[in-house]
């Protein structure tokens, strides 16, 4: 595959995945809020007085039988009962006043103490409430379970949240819930004409003023926080029951803390904006990338070329710099070298009459060439006494390793030293012809590791904006799959050819394109026998030996006459058995301002 062809493949499967992430970011973005379940609260209404009173209205909807026997409203801030004053708290605190409980229910209250009083009659409620029951909990029981359908029940209270104030406003906020089932619909009225500013959190509620009141209404998935905040008129103090508290600058303290929260908001949403741009911006910068540093020069090279385009080169050099990526070798160069060697009469190469491996003989253990020199000592360091090495012996250690810790180490060790043979890299050769471009991708990355780091430091500072933030992870986690996809292509497609060295480049692949199909090399006469020993060797070194071996099947030729070896069955298989070697698994070891801020919390629940 050429240049022109790789780019426009790395263009388009990226371009695929920009567009394939945003389709995928915006099904998630539309997905509505999941409010199934076996219990859910089909509508939450809460109604806040300037007097203090509060009354919560819950539908519950059971779904399954045999689950639920209570059915209540926990709150994180200290509850007690309206019967019982000697609990009344020195701070902040919510007193229950009355549950309306469907029929052939109880309702009861847990408090902030420990204590539980039942409202209604039945002789055994009290102490499963007592086992049961979280402090701070009122609700409703059915001792025989709640069959399935909706329940209505009515909370009342007096309640005393922290109230902070100056000359020039009053400050409430008022927490609902922040752990509980889903709410599918939410409405909330404070009833009050003193109230100036109000505040949802989160900031989707739909806010609409009235006379004398403010009614707010939306849903609720679970255990989502909702909490209203609001400023008062000074003459509004009063009338308010609660703990007061006088600070200064309230107003601008409210504003400040909730402007903070709606700008976690507005930058997760450009934060999510920004992730989309780039994750179809990215295959176009590739686009320019390759423009300016991997576009080659036009040089005509037939598509078939018979004749090695560079017998200068050695079998392994061919390998590292014209196979796959220039700066790269594999399995392949190893293997032609051995058939060089077998050649050059340093190694002498012949099949065992069980085909089970090949013998190597070590004839000559000294080469000029440092990689044949290295492939030289691995043949020595692994032969016996007779200089010959077997290569059915790392088959036997790769099977023995599976029930062998000794063994285990020593294939360890072999497949170690064959590794640095069949894959590895080597700058001096590779760098006089060609420049790797993969370091230009590198920015890529960086650039999407950095907007992930800003995606999960706004999380740290907008946690109720997780939604889209995570949606914006994701998009920055795509942002680095397009990059590294870029990068599995070879390294001059945004590096470049040095001199005329890509016309070179175009002759090997000819070379290979002719070594590959069948029909032309069958047309050359097969007693060449030097050229198809040639043909083997580097054909070996571009991965279309196999092929070679194939046709010289097929016309009868016989190379080893010349000095060649001449495989008739998968002679390297020893070697890929070593090579592949895993080692057996082992077991192992097994009040305030802003969001957040509010008095009340807890939330709806049932067991």
């Amino acid at each position: 595959m050429d240049e022109k062809k790789q780019i426009a493949v790395i263009i388009t499967a990226t371009l695929l995945i920009g567009l394939f992430s945003i389709i995928i970011a915006g099904a998630f973005q539309s997905l509505p809020a999941d409010f199934g379940g076996d219990l859910t609260a089909e509508s939450y209404e809460v109604t806040w007085s300037e007097d203090g009173t509060l009354t919560e209205k819950y539908v519950y909807n059971v779904q399954s039988s045999g689950e639920y026997r209570m059915l209540y409203r926990v709150w994180a801030a200290p509850l007690t009962w309206s019967e019982n004053p000697d609990e009344i708290q020195n701070s902040g605190y919510i007193e229950l006043t009355g549950v309306r409980a469907p029929d052939g229910t109880v309702g009861y209250v847990k408090t902030k103490s420990g204590a539980v009083y039942i409202i209604g009659k039945d002789s055994q409620a009290k102490s499963f409430v007592t086992d049961k029951a979280y402090e701070n909990e009122a609700g409703i029981l059915n001792l025989n379970y709640f069959e399935p359908g909706k329940y209505e029940v009515e909370y009342t209270y007096n309640i005393y949240p922290p109230i902070e104030y100056d000359d020039e406003a009053v400050h409430v906020n008022l927490m609902f819930a922040s752990e509980h089932i889903p709410y599918k619909n939410v409405k909330i009225v404070l009833e009050s004409d003193d109230i100036t500013e109000v505040f949802t959190h989160p900031p989707s509620y739909n806010i609409e003023k009235e006379d004398g009141r403010v009614v707010i209404t939306g849903s609720s998935p679970e255990d989502e926080i909702i909490e209203t905040e609001f400023l008062m008129n000074p003459e509004a103090l009063q009338s308010l029951k609660g703990y007061k508290r006088q600070i200064s600058g309230v107003k601008e303290k409210t504003e400040s803390a909730n402007d903070s929260y709606s700008i976690g908001f507005f930058l997760a949403d450009i934060l999510l904006l920004i992730g989309k741009i780039l994750v179809i911006l990215t295959p176009f910068l590739f686009v320019l990338l390759y423009l300016k540093s991997g576009r080659e020069k036009k040089f005509t090279v037939p598509e078939y070329l018979s004749t090695i385009p560079n017998k200068k080169l050695t079998p392994w050099q061919v390998n590292l710099v014209f196979s796959k990526d220039a700066f790269e070798s594999d399995e392949n160069g190893f293997y032609a070298t051995l058939l060089s060697l077998h050649k050059q009469k340093k190694l002498r190469m012949s099949e065992k009459p069980d085909k089970k491996g090949i013998l190597i003989e070590l004839l000559d253990p000294e080469s000029p060439d440092r990689y044949e020199q290295n492939v030289l000592n691995f043949v020595s360091l692994y032969s016996g006494d007779d200089n010959i090495l077997d290569t059915e012996y790392f088959e036997s250690i790769a099977k023995s390793a599976k029930h062998s810790s000794a063994d285990e180490h020593l294939a360890l060790a072999v497949k170690e030293n064959l590794q640095s043979l069949t894959s590895g890299s080597d700058q001096s050769i590779s760098g006089k012809y060609a420049t790797d471009g993969r370091g230009l991708l590198l920015p890529f990355i960086i650039g999407g590791i950095i907007y992930i780091l800003l995606a999960v430091a706004l999380f740290v500072f907008a946690e109720d904006a997780a939604g889209m933030i995570f949606i914006a992870i994701f998009l920055g986690i795509v942002m680095i799959v397009q990059a590294v996809v870029a990068m599995v292509f070879p390294s001059t497609v945004f590096g470049n050819w040095k001199e005329d060295y890509y016309k070179e480049k175009l002759e090997w692949d000819s070379f290979k394109n002719f070594l590959s199909d069948l029909s032309q090399i069958k047309k050359y006469s097969p007693d060449d026998i030097n050229m198809w020993g040639e043909w083997l060797i580097y054909g070996t070194a571009l991965g279309a030996g196999k092929n070679v071996e194939k046709a010289m099947k097929e016309l009868n030729i016989n190379i080893s006459e010349s000095g060649y070896f001449y495989p008739h069955y998968l002679w390297y298989a020893g070697f890929y058995s070593i090579s592949t070697f895993t080692p057996p698994s082992q077991g192992g070891s097994g009040g305030g301002f802003g969001a957040g801020g509010g008095f009340g919390g807890g939330g709806a629940g049932g067991r």
